[in-house]
């Protein structure tokens, strides 16, 4: 498997996740929806909007600085053209109903794409 398969399957899965912690939330639901339905067509756009969009974030993300949910961290750009904003929802899911122990996991998943967007970066360098 690929470093961009890697990071796609990471990303679906941390999207997964959310889905069944807070099922009843149905920005989540659509904004995966839309996403199966992107990958499907062009996982490549969403690997890029993580490089140019996440991965600038990465000392808050490592320092686990709660700023880059309540402030923005890059998810303000992921923007469809529907107008779904998955960075207020996440602000929103941060603030108001996750739990500590689902925010380690969420720090763990960012963790986890900066290291493999960094692996990709030097594998395509």
């Amino acid at each position: 498997m690929s470093v961009k398969q890697v990071i796609i399957q990471q990303i679906t899965n941390f999207i997964n996740e959310l889905n069944s912690i807070f099922p009843e939330n149905k920005d989540l639901m659509i904004f995966k929806e839309k996403y199966e339905m992107l990958k499907s067509i062009n996982s490549q756009l969403i690997l890029d909007h993580f490089i140019q969009f996440i991965y600038p974030h990465k000392k808050r993300i490592i320092s686990q600085d709660d700023t880059f949910f309540l402030e923005g961290g890059g998810q303000d750009e992921i923007i469809d053209k529907n107008g779904l904003n998955m960075r207020d929802n996440l602000k929103d899911l941060w603030t108001n109903q996750m739990s500590d122990e689902n925010k380690v996991v969420v720090w763990k998943y960012f963790k986890t794409f900066i290291l493999l967007i960094e692996k990709y970066i030097v594998e395509n360098a």
